[in-house]
């Protein structure tokens, strides 16, 4: 039996609209790599947020104006040594998103997430 499901997400073309990469609706989520590809010729400021849903919702950023030089590609999650973790419950609610985006409209570029779905274990399961 899997209990850890490994999943690739790309995107392309993100700008300065925040942009949802991941919302956890069932595990909880590991973030595994966020790969980042600055699309033109000038730098481009990069943001990273987690919004947490829940009773007191909340918003904390990971990266905030992280530059990437002009069609770099870069690997966010190990180049800042970072630790991203997106929770999911029933009860309390809570439920976590991971947003990105840039300084402005001509900082486009493209991404791609790969992440680790933690699967809930069997009630037969036993840790010795």
């Amino acid at each position: 039996m899997q209990f850890v499901n490994y999943i690739s997400a790309p995107f392309a073309g993100i700008n300065k609209t925040p942009t949802t990469l991941i919302t956890t609706d069932s595990n909880t989520l590991v973030i595994i790599s966020l790969i980042v590809c600055n699309r033109v010729r000038t730098p481009i400021r990069f943001y990273l947020k987690k919004v947490s849903a829940g009773i007191s919702p909340k918003e904390t950023f990971y990266i905030n104006e992280f530059e990437i030089k002009p069609y770099d590609t870069v690997d966010i999650v190990k180049e800042k040594g970072l630790n991203i973790f997106l929770q999911y419950s029933q009860t309390p609610t809570i439920s976590d998103s991971l947003v990105c985006f840039s300084n402005g409209d001509g900082q486009k570029f493209d991404c791609e997430l790969n992440y680790a779905q933690l699967k809930e274990l069997p009630s037969s399961y036993c840790m010795v």
